[in-house]
């Protein structure tokens, strides 16, 4: 029973990350395919953790820019498989990198910096290497357990 579940929860693990993989090579697609490109900025927020090897890392990306109509955007960048793309380069006095910004006419509060554009289904795959690594290891172990009880049986 138990190695069932933990095949079970294994392919659960896999197929929910392989979806949100997709979702987010979709997204990314979506934005070269139909995407206006045009200049931004970018405020990265960090979360710092205390304790043995504290580390920080970016929690949260903003964009700001300019639409194609000329209002100004303000908007978090949404996760794409749970991984934000943060801008690389020098920040300004105010804390700003300068980047491209990448939007949906239509949704620009979905916008992403341009750099995206480069990053494909695998890209993604990597940044979530870990639970992938769980449910893949979940999913062979408790399949293999599985087969080995029918073969004694």
């Amino acid at each position: 029973m138990a190695a069932a579940v933990m095949a079970l929860v294994g392919a659960g693990v896999l197929a929910a990350d392989i979806v949100e993989v997709l979702q987010g090579d979709g997204r990314i697609s979506e934005l070269r395919a139909h995407g206006r490109q045009v200049p931004g900025d970018a405020s990265i927020e960090w979360a710092c953790s205390a304790g043995r090897g504290s580390s920080c890392s970016p929690s949260k990306v903003w964009l700001s820019f300019h639409d194609a109509t000329g209002l100004p955007q303000f908007t978090a960048e949404p996760s794409l498989a749970q991984t934000l793309y943060v801008p690389s380069g020098a920040a300004d006095d105010d804390g700003y990198v300068h980047t491209t910004v990448v939007y949906d006419p239509a949704h620009p509060e979905e916008a992403l910096p341009a750099g995206v554009l480069h990053w494909g289904a695998w890209d993604l795959i990597e940044r979530r290497w870990f639970a992938f690594t769980v449910g893949l290891v979940l999913a062979v172990a408790g399949a293999a357990a599985l087969v080995s009880d029918r073969i004694r049986r």
